[in-house]
């Protein structure tokens, strides 16, 4: 049989530490829930403001100069989700962009599909080639400012024999220089997508901006409640004899319990 002399200063002292054993132990464990919370409460968030995004439509207007302004609401992924959930779309933009598979150092995915609508006035010189050819060139140049502006050039050969009109060949070359501006801004906590051009005629037909991010580089170094073997040298309480309680300078190999919010 066993048999336990145990004083009253020993149980005391199994006492106490019991206690601070459970004491640390409910510490880490709410240390461990407001973790979680926080995780939860980012995810909610940002699944919130995807929701938002994907219900978000094209606001069209003119800016005090007159130029033409479109704004969307934004994404926002996990890289990784991203990958997984979508990766058609993923792949969509790798192979446009020319990016590594897993989307390593992109931040912001932009897109944008423009409809451009234009009229030409024609008028040109006929220069003629020999008795029964012609040529008709054309040349219009558009100035719209802003570095935005509009070159077209042609000609059309033809030719009147016995009495009728025939178009042998024609060129056309058209230029056109559009500046599209383009901007993403911090809106009450969700960003947005800006893109502005003054080139008339111009119609955002899409936009679409994603913002990534990388939880794993942006997470804080996880910190692990553990239990340790250790060589420790301080000041502190003995229990000599399992009788006596001394305080005094200490020097001794034990086994340590170190929670998560005593980590350093």
């Amino acid at each position: 049989m066993l048999n336990l002399n145990l004083t009253r200063n020993t149980i005391i002292f199994v006492v106490v530490a019991l206690f601070i054993l459970l004491f640390l132990r409910e510490c880490n464990s709410n240390s461990n829930l407001k973790q979680q919370l926080v995780a939860a409460n980012t995810t909610a968030t940002t699944n919130y403001n995807n929701l938002l995004a994907a219900q978000d439509t094209i606001k069209v207007y003119k800016n005090t100069a007159g130029d033409l302004v479109a704004e969307k609401r934004s994404y926002t992924f996990d890289t990784e989700n991203f990958e997984k959930q979508y990766s058609k779309l993923s792949n969509q933009y790798s192979t446009a962009l020319s990016l590594n598979k897993n989307l390593s150092n992109v931040n912001s995915l932009l897109k944008s599909q423009l409809t451009l609508k234009d009229t030409i006035k024609v008028s040109g010189s006929i220069a003629t080639i020999n008795d029964t050819t012609d040529v008709f060139k054309i040349n219009d140049f558009k100035d719209y400012g802003n570095g935005n502006n509009r070159t077209f050039n042609g000609n059309v050969k033809f030719s009147f024999i016995k009495n009728k009109f025939s178009v042998q060949n024609s060129e056309f070359d058209i230029q056109e220089n559009i500046k599209l501006y383009a901007d993403i801004q911090d809106n009450n906590g969700y960003k947005s997508l800006k893109m502005s051009t003054s080139y008339p005629g111009i119609k955002f037909d899409s936009i679409e901006n994603i913002n990534l991010i990388n939880n794993k580089l942006n997470e804080k170094i996880q910190k692990k409640a553990r239990w340790s073997i250790g060589f420790g040298v301080g000041y502190g309480a003995s229990l000599i004899n399992g009788q006596i309680i001394q305080f005094g300078p200490t020097i001794g190999v034990g086994l340590y319990w170190s929670p998560k919010f005593l980590q350093f």
